[in-house]
């Protein structure tokens, strides 16, 4: 039951059950493929982020390594995006499946935001470990591996201003 509540499937964090301060809940999350939301509590299960004893270090439980291959995750606007992905996709096909997902809803109301948004699967550039990847090739060009959830999709036009929006975090 380790990394579970009691006959639930929520995340637990330290001060819980498991020692620590009750449910963690995440920051936002959609799933591209079915184009909802993916509610707070199950997160950690969707992400496969829920410590267990399987690969303990030192007697704590740790997140062990992820199974689901088939999907992707993005972050974007301080939410994660979760997609049907392989690796061998060229990485328009995944831009075009964001897109159609509802990766728009990271766009802020017009009026607020000093850039167009995300209008069309050709305003998103995807980056992972640093680098912008091109239409035309693959993700497996840029060695993103099976599964992997840690890349960044954003809006083209906040990359070409050359400086962080006005209420990023840089200007604190």
């Amino acid at each position: 039951m380790a990394g579970k509540a009691a006959g639930n499937e929520r995340a637990l964090v330290a001060g819980s059950e498991a020692g620590g301060g009750g449910i963690s809940l995440g920051k936002g999350a959609w799933d591209c493929d079915t184009n909802t939301e993916i509610p707070p509590e199950k997160e950690a299960i969707v992400f496969e982020e829920i410590a267990t004893m399987d690969f303990p270090f030192e007697g704590i439980p740790t997140v062990p390594p992820r199974k689901d291959m088939d999907h992707m995750a993005f972050f974007c606007g301080s939410c994660r995006y979760r997609v049907t992905a392989y690796p061998d996709w060229p990485v328009e096909r995944v831009k075009q499946a964001l897109f159609k997902g509802g990766i728009t809803r990271a766009n802020k109301p017009e009026g607020v935001r000093n850039t167009p948004g995300i209008q069309k699967w050709e305003d998103l550039e995807l980056i992972y470990a640093g680098q912008r990847m091109a239409n035309g090739r693959t993700l497996a060009d840029y060695h993103v591996p099976p599964g992997c959830k840690c890349l960044i999709a954003i809006e083209k036009a906040k990359l070409e201003l050359g400086k962080p929006d006005p209420d990023s975090a840089y200007w604190n």
